[in-house]
């Protein structure tokens, strides 16, 4: 019964995507708002925060919502819970349930504390829409050697494999701690997966900063974890002179159609007193035609043709939204005739910072 909801629910979305064949331009998202999601909310136990994925279930009018918590605060988990808005406000969250993170042998990934096992570090989550099983990404943990990887589990968190990735998705073949795969987005069709690195690997040049632009990886897998494409994505540079610190990365993507993706950058900027200010930018790429770089093996040269981007909204821009850690990125239901897209925040479980959801009407396409 469920895959046949499924079955049906990945027709509409195919047929959505061809209706959005035509280039998408800044005028095409229109925001609905913003809520701010409080600091107190808990579900079964666990501290709502820390989201770093997001997908939306169809068949049920739910989300669900993954956090990077490495089990510090609570068991690594997902949130299942529903979101209301209309064509003119977003009104509210309601958490549902908890559900966490199993390993092979069932039991939840350790924390800091424990001394031994991989600590997960989840970033992204979706919807398998052929079979309705749930893919997650972890940046993997290098201190304990621990690739990354992406991961396939039920609806109870219980594991069903993982993706086979290719060696260079590794630590000891470039891979960087701490920018690794952010992003994950299946094709409209279901027969592949996109997945997006944070940051470059170290063979292909410097991460981004104030005076200059990394380049990262943007890979498209069949469904076995096979290489069938790559493509050079050329970040932007820091947006301010940080205090302390300062990044710029790829924090989540999202499969428009079978040849543009929506791309979302964050760069995160620490001031004087420990505290990051967030600028986050939605772009949007199409790579017919693009240059495959799967066969190359570094991304430093200057022969490498980036992926021409378009950007659709700058979040710096948006008097009525507060600059929050946006790292989730999903398509909603439809209103009023109009795709949704839903964004949320990853507030770090830090006082400062704003845990946030954001949502987008996409205009409808002739």
């Amino acid at each position: 019964m469920i895959r046949h909801a499924l079955l049906g629910g990945l027709a509409a979305l195919a047929t959505a995507a061809a209706a959005l064949a035509a280039p998408l331009s800044p005028g095409d998202l229109r925001l609905i708002g913003a809520l701010e999601i409080p600091k107190t909310l808990v579900v079964d136990g666990a501290s709502f925060g820390g989201v770093s994925g997001i997908d939306y279930d169809p068949t049920t009018d739910e989300w669900l919502m993954i956090s990077d918590d490495k089990s510090d605060l609570a068991p690594a988990r997902f949130y299942v819970g529903r979101l209301e808005f209309d064509a003119k406000t977003v009104s509210g969250l309601h958490l549902q349930r908890v559900v966490s993170l199993r390993r092979e042998d069932g039991s939840t990934f350790p924390s800091a504390r424990e001394p031994s096992g991989e600590r997960a570090d989840a970033e992204s989550i979706r919807i398998d829409p052929v079979d309705g099983s749930l893919l997650w990404s972890t940046e993997g943990d290098p201190q304990r050697r621990f690739d990354p990887a992406i991961r396939r589990m039920d609806r109870q968190g219980n594991p069903l494999g993982a993706v086979a990735l290719p060696d260079m998705f590794s630590f000891r073949r470039g891979a960087r701690r701490n920018q690794t795969l952010e992003g994950l987005s299946f094709s409209a069709d279901g027969r592949t997966l996109w997945a997006a690195m944070e940051g470059p690997l170290i063979q292909d040049g410097p991460v981004s900063t104030v005076a200059q632009a990394g380049v990262v990886r943007l890979t498209r897998l069949d469904r076995q974890g096979r290489i069938q494409a790559q493509y050079a994505y050329r970040l932007d540079p820091v947006q301010a002179a940080p205090a302390r610190r300062g990044d710029n990365g790829i924090s989540e993507i999202l499969a428009v159609d079978e040849r543009q993706l929506l791309i979302l950058e964050r760069s995160g900027v620490e001031d004087a007193q420990g505290r990051f200010i967030f600028h986050c930018r939605i772009y949007v790429v199409d790579v017919s035609g693009a240059l495959d770089v799967s066969g190359e093996e570094s991304l430093a040269n200057g022969d490498i043709r980036p992926l021409t981007k378009r950007l659709l909204v700058n979040f710096d821009r948006l008097p009525d939204v507060a600059a929050a850690n946006l790292e989730a990125m999903a398509w909603g239901p439809v209103v009023g005739k109009r795709r949704s897209l839903v964004l949320m925040a990853d507030d770090n479980f830090d006082p400062t910072q704003k845990g946030q959801v954001v949502v987008f009407t996409l205009a409808a396409r002739s």
